[in-house]
């Protein structure tokens, strides 16, 4: 894998920049990683790498401020954030604020997972601390002179400072043990933390910061505070790993990675038909619009009652356009058949169908929605070009997330995406296709790691 990196990084220095300074190639590769400029002083650095042909340790200094490298983590908070906010919303638009759903794709780049999972495991990253009731109580100097954690935790110089409060709080990643207790000195005034008390907000002791609120299974406030505090996403004391059950969902059957995230569901759940979250996993995922994938060779007997098989009266438009995307289409969102989104959660009923599978009958003889159970009509024909893997046919969402992501097509999708992000450019040319299609090799080949496939891909680019 090494060596293959580092191919890559000697083609796009030597080939691709061979009338840029390597001063030049430094200040391309930072702002493709990041969106932001550099300072002189980390020109100065990243320019000895680049040079010296260490261009891949120069892309990790930058992503993970390494070096002297200072950037508020904008890799993720601005690259990776724009690149992947439009897969949680039905508008597209990178203005929608953080979520679960675009939080965790950026936990999951950071600490290198293997992307090719994400569709399908148990994952949510949410800021981890201790919330106000219960978990921590706040004390003036003299309070905190006699208490035993404080005697403990602060040091002399601190306990003069008479103007502070002093916060004592349970371990974050042990909360329910009284008897693991810190003390430490908060910069918050008393009337900010009543306020917070008032709220039961989260505390994060390491970095003497609140979020206002830990709750990620109704309200999307939890995240939309640690973005408004332009917190670090590198770093994972606000942004860390846990379990989306009882987070989000009350069933281990309805969790599947990020399919199963209150922001997808928000998304493509609320009202409608359960199509949507299919059809956007195949845009988003897969990069294939249902315009793209509509195929009238493929049987219909999974399409539901209201589908009309005579639109304007002929059954030659249904025959020669609508069938093409909903032969499919319905055959797969059966997957979703247990699922509905209401009063800001995503709810799931096992064996309940949603009643909005099956309302608006105009046609009797249509298919009737009665499992989660869904079949891939597309392992043939037209769409076989996406070369799925083994799976085609399952129950349930966290299947046919596994399906999606063992096809060739989400690799490439991926390696297109990040290329697209990083070098500024739709990949059209004969070029780009065959760079993406490097990149896509050398993503599996790294275990499916998406932080080197956006260093491998500024790395192609910097010169151009």
């Amino acid at each position: 894998m090494k060596s293959l990196i580092l191919l890559l990084a000697l083609v796009a220095t030597t080939s691709y920049g061979q009338d840029k300074t390597p001063r030049q190639l430094a200040r391309k590769l930072y702002v493709s990683l990041t969106g932001v400029t550099p300072t002189a002083a980390e020109l100065d650095m990243l320019m000895v790498k680049v040079s010296s042909l260490n261009t891949q340790s120069a892309a990790l200094d930058i992503i993970d401020q390494r070096n002297g490298i200072k950037n508020n983590g904008a890799f993720y908070s601005v690259t990776v954030k724009d690149m992947v906010t439009p897969w949680t919303n039905k508008a597209k638009t990178t203005l929608a604020p953080l979520n679960d759903m675009s939080a965790t794709i950026i936990g999951w780049i950071r600490d290198e997972r293997q992307f090719n999972q994400i569709l399908y495991v148990d994952s949510v990253y949410k800021a981890t601390g201790v919330t106000f009731k219960g978990e921590l109580t706040y004390l003036t100097k003299a309070q905190a002179d006699s208490n035993t954690f404080c005697i403990r935790d602060l040091t002399s110089t601190e306990k003069v400072n008479a103007g502070a409060y002093r916060i004592v709080h349970n371990n974050p990643l042990n909360p329910n043990d009284i008897s693991d207790k810190k003390c430490r000195l908060t910069k918050f005034t008393k009337a900010q933390l009543d306020d917070y008390f008032n709220i039961n907000a989260l505390y994060l002791p390491a970095l003497d910061v609140v979020v206002r609120s830990n709750l990620i299974i109704s309200s999307n406030e939890h995240y939309e505070s640690i973005s408004d505090q332009g917190l670090d996403l590198s770093d994972p004391r606000v942004l860390a790993h846990t379990s989306q059950e009882m987070k989000i969902h009350q069933y281990p059957a309805a969790i599947s990675g990020l399919l199963s995230t209150r922001a997808y569901g928000v998304a493509y759940l609320y009202a409608g038909t359960n199509r949507a979250p299919v059809a956007f996993a195949m845009e988003h995922f897969l990069c294939r619009s249902m315009e793209s994938l509509n195929d009238t060779t493929i049987p219909d007997y999974r399409n539901r009652r209201d589908v009309d098989r005579s639109p304007g009266g002929t059954s030659e438009i249904y025959k020669n356009r609508c069938v093409g995307c909903h032969a499919g289409l319905d055959a797969l969102s059966g997957a979703f058949a247990y699922y509905d989104y209401a009063n800001g959660k995503v709810i799931y009923s096992p064996g309940n169908v949603s009643s909005k599978m099956n309302h608006n009958v105009t046609f009797n003889e249509g298919f009737v929605t009665q499992s989660n159970s869904w079949i891939n009509l597309w392992v043939e024909g037209q769409n076989a070009s996406l070369k799925w893997g083994p799976v085609t046919s399952g129950e349930g969402v966290k299947s046919l997330g596994m399906m999606l992501s063992q096809t060739e097509a989400f690799h490439s999708c991926m390696a297109t995406q990040v290329y697209e992000k990083v070098c500024l450019r739709h990949a059209k040319s004969d070029q780009d296709k065959f760079r993406i299609s490097q990149l896509t090799e050398a993503y599996k080949l790294s275990n499916f790691n998406m932080k080197n496939l956006f260093i491998n891909a500024a790395i192609m680019c910097m010169g151009d």
